[in-house]
């Protein structure tokens, strides 16, 4: 399967389908905070970023996510992933550790994937 940079909204059906290409159980993706982009799938964040950064965007505006669904069928959004590991942004964690940034991620994914209540 391919990494999707998405173009519209999907739910999370859809979002579980583009999941069993790879893990089944959760998928990585990566968002763009500067260009609002989202990129679905892979095996690593890595890929994600890369994905988005050849297609114009820059690495440090590029954040790691997961959405699990093990913890809840409707998904549930985590930013762990080593694309976070940003020390010269002063982000030294996996984790996202900026409230403004973890606010306008959201933001950005909410947008293109509709996560049910």
């Amino acid at each position: 399967m391919e990494i999707k940079i998405l173009d519209k909204q999907i739910n999370m059906q859809e979002v579980k389908e583009l999941a069993t290409g790879w893990y089944g159980t959760m998928i990585k993706g990566a968002v763009d905070i500067a260009s609002e982009r989202v990129a679905l799938g892979g095996d690593y964040h890595i890929e994600d970023s890369e994905i988005l950064t050849s297609s114009g965007s820059k690495f440090e505006n590029v954040w790691g996510f997961n959405i699990r669904f093990e913890e809840n069928p409707n998904g549930v959004l985590e930013f762990d992933s080593m694309v976070n590991l940003k020390p010269n942004l002063g982000n030294n964690l996996r984790n996202i550790s900026s409230e403004d940034v973890i606010k306008k991620a959201q933001e950005i994914i909410y947008k293109f994937i509709k996560f049910e209540k």
